[in-house]
C-alpha cells in the first residue's frame, strides 16, 4: 500500500503594515487622506486560507470606502488589505484581520490594529554614551537603541560591513525592545552595528536607521587605557 502524505494544517506568522498615503510625500496618517492596512499570515494548505476583518469588534465589508482585496492563494504567504479612502474621525478605532482555515480545527489568527490620533510612524535614536561603546573581551555588552511611535516596530539588527556576521551567525537579529546583547564579546565583534526600523508590526515606511560602534578590548589593552587616563589626571 502506498502511504499518504498528511500535511499538518497551520497558520503561523502573522504580520502586518499600516501605509500612509501612496499619493503624498507625507509618513503621516492625515484626515481626508488614504490609509492602507495589510495584514500576512502563512498558512498549510495555503489554498484554504480565508481572511475576514473587523471593525471594533463588528464585521466590517468591502465598501467604496473600505476597499478590502486578498492575493491570490497561489502567492505566500497570504495577503490582505483594507484600504480606507478618504479617512475620517469616525474611522478612528480598531480594526482586527482574522485568518482562518476552510477546514477549521485549529486557532484563527487575529490581528488588531490601531488607527488614531496618536498612530504615528516610528523615530530611532542612540541613548546618549550608548555610542562608541568600549568593553572588555569576554563581557556582556547591551547594544541599545530607542525606538518611539504608535505601533512600535520590531528593529532590526545587523552589521554595518552587510558581508559581517552578526555574533549568533547570522546576519541580521530581531529585537522586540530595541537591545541587542552579546555574550562573552570577542575583538572579532568589533564594528559599527546598525539597528534599524522593521516594515512590518508597524509603518510601511522608508526605515529609520542608526548606528552603534563597539570597540572589544583585550583585558591588558585595557588595564593599559584606564592606567593611561588616570596618568593624565594626576598630571
Amino acid at each position: 500500500m502506498k502511504s499518504e502524505n498528511k500535511t499538518t494544517s497551520r497558520l503561523k506568522k502573522g504580520r502586518f503594515w499600516i501605509t500612509p498615503d501612496p499619493y503624498h510625500n507625507d509618513d503621516n496618517i492625515q484626515i481626508g487622506r488614504e490609509v492602507k492596512i495589510s495584514c500576512q499570515v502563512e498558512a498549510t494548505p495555503p489554498e484554504e486560507l480565508l481572511f475576514s476583518w473587523l471593525k471594533n469588534g463588528r464585521p466590517l465589508r468591502s465598501s467604496e470606502r473600505m476597499v478590502i482585496t486578498h492575493t491570490d492563494p497561489d502567492v505566500q504567504p497570504g495577503t490582505t488589505n483594507l484600504d480606507i479612502i478618504d479617512l475620517k474621525f469616525t474611522d478612528f478605532g480598531t480594526y482586527t484581520c482574522v485568518a482562518v482555515l476552510k477546514n477549521g480545527g485549529i486557532p484563527e489568527v487575529s490581528i488588531d490594529v490601531n488607527i488614531s490620533s496618536t498612530t504615528v510612524p516610528p523615530e530611532l535614536t542612540v541613548p546618549r554614551g550608548k555610542s562608541p561603546m568600549v568593553v572588555q573581551e569576554g563581557d556582556t555588552v547591551d547594544l541599545q537603541c530607542l525606538v518611539s511611535g504608535k505601533p512600535k516596530p520590531i528593529i532590526l539588527w545587523s552589521r554595518a560591513d552587510k558581508e559581517a556576521p552578526m555574533p549568533d551567525g547570522s546576519l541580521q537579529t530581531e529585537s522586540y525592545d530595541g537591545v541587542l546583547r552579546i555574550v562573552n564579546v570577542s575583538r572579532e565583534m568589533t564594528g559599527t552595528y546598525r539597528c534599524a526600523t522593521s516594515q512590518y508590526n508597524g509603518f510601511n515606511v522608508k526605515p529609520r536607521e542608526a548606528l552603534v560602534e563597539l570597540t572589544v578590548q583585550s583585558e591588558q589593552a585595557l588595564a593599559a587605557v584606564f592606567a593611561e587616563a588616570a596618568d593624565g589626571e594626576e598630571g
